[in-house]
């Protein structure tokens, strides 16, 4: 979709999911990346690969986005390398899981919430500035399919997933009218159920050949968010998209 000449972030690109169909796509519409990953470096060396035999720039960068200075530090790198970062995608999040209220524990819920409120904060704070200066900016968001009049109480369903992922949304739709003004485009797309992807699988599905039906793929989730990093979407911002899958809306 036009995104040649971009730098993009994306967290959470070191593993099997969202984080690394989002980047392979936004690699595929043409800008160069940087690969975002916590622990495995050899995922994230193997990511960083994929990105660049399909022609495009690329780095690993290692950064807990729950610590604002690795954050900073993140950018500075991508800085360094690229000058500049156009294109945000905040896909990591909190290793959330079912639980009765009672029985989370209340360190799980400090993690849980500082990697989607926190890390969110910590990266707006770093991207915006240079966004601003240049006149030209997207962040998107990986939020939750109904997380904002969550209907599942547990044991069938976490807490702490819907309470996070409103927490993005809110943001998403509060800071969007802020930054609009500025050519910064702050949207969310809200996945449902969303299954795994292997390495070959993603690599098919980037090339546009998936099989049909069932619940997302991560390369569902990521054309929304390559659309939204788009020219095509200049005008839609405040968004939060819903992408259910297999599930009733």
């Amino acid at each position: 979709m036009g995104l040649e000449g971009r730098v993009a972030l994306v967290t959470g690109a070191g593993g099997e999911g969202m984080g690394r169909s989002i980047a392979l796509t936004l690699a595929r519409d043409g800008a160069d990346l940087v690969l975002n990953y916590r622990k495995s470096r050899e995922r994230g060396d193997e990511n960083l690969a994929l990105i660049e035999a399909m022609g495009r720039r690329a780095m690993a960068v290692q950064a807990d986005v729950t610590v604002f200075a690795d954050v900073e530090a993140m950018f500075a790198a991508a800085v360094e390398r690229f000058g500049k970062v156009d294109i945000v995608v905040n896909s990591a999040g909190g290793p959330w899981k079912p639980q009765d209220v009672t029985d989370i524990a209340p360190e799980h819920l400090r993690r849980v919430l500082a990697s989607e409120i926190e890390a969110t904060y910590y990266l707006l704070r770093a991207a915006l500035p240079g966004m601003r200066r240049r006149g030209w900016g997207r962040f998107v968001s990986i939020g939750g399919h109904m997380a904002d009049d969550w209907r599942f109480g547990p044991p069938e369903a976490p807490l702490d997933y819907p309470l996070g992922k409103a927490a993005r949304h809110w943001l998403t739709r509060t800071l969007a009218p802020i930054e609009f003004p500025r050519g910064i485009t702050i949207n969310a797309v809200a996945p449902g159920p969303t299954s795994r992807m292997t390495r070959d699988e993603a690599l098919s599905a980037v090339n546009g050949r998936r099989a049909p039906g069932g619940d997302n793929t991560p390369q569902d989730v990521a054309d929304v968010v390559a659309f939204l990093c788009s020219d095509a979407a200049a005008r839609v911002t405040g968004a939060v998209i819903p992408v259910p899958g297999s599930r009733p809306v």
